[in-house]
């Protein structure tokens, strides 16, 4: 798996996209953090994913430097400063209903699209990463725990993946 590609994209292409705001799909998880005092609105993020068109540069330069991937599907997050996903693991829900199978095969990547800024925090089971570079690349697999928290001043946008391996 490759750590880094080179950012060959023009971030101002990925903020004018129009992002859905979401939060994790499993309701019972986001109310236990509602229930021990976590705020529905800090509680988010924004979301563009299929079958809205992606902006060029992800059909024709970074899912191409993915070729270890197999149904490679993208989307887009962007988290505003104040906004976070707590520990959770992912569903995958759309992903399986696209490609079938199972979650158990899934691999999810993420690629930083800037530079970190100070209190932007991608947490994967029990390491944090509070800095990266633009191109910079971070996987889990289907059940690792993880989170991202934007306790930053400047928004936060990246490139998802998810796939499974060949």
């Amino acid at each position: 798996m490759i750590d880094h590609i080179f950012p060959n994209w023009n971030i101002e292409e990925f903020k004018t996209l129009n992002y859905i705001l979401s939060t994790h799909k499993d309701e019972e998880l986001v109310n236990q953090y509602l229930s021990l005092g976590h705020s529905k609105e800090n509680l988010s993020m924004y979301k563009y994913h299929l079958p809205n068109p992606m902006p060029k540069c992800v059909d024709e330069y970074v899912i191409p430097n993915f070729t270890f991937l197999n149904n490679v599907l993208p989307a887009v997050n962007y988290f505003k400063p104040g906004q976070y996903l707590p520990l959770h693991t992912d569903l995958y829900g759309k992903y399986i209903e696209i490609n079938g199978g199972n979650s158990e095969n899934i691999i999810r990547c993420v690629v930083m699209l800037e530079n970190s800024s100070p209190g932007q925090i991608l947490q994967i089971k029990d390491k944090c990463i509070w800095s990266w570079k633009s191109g910079d690349c971070f996987y889990w697999d289907y059940n690792d725990i993880h989170a991202f928290y934007n306790l930053s001043m400047k928004d936060r946008y990246a490139i998802q993946l998810t796939g499974v391996l060949k």
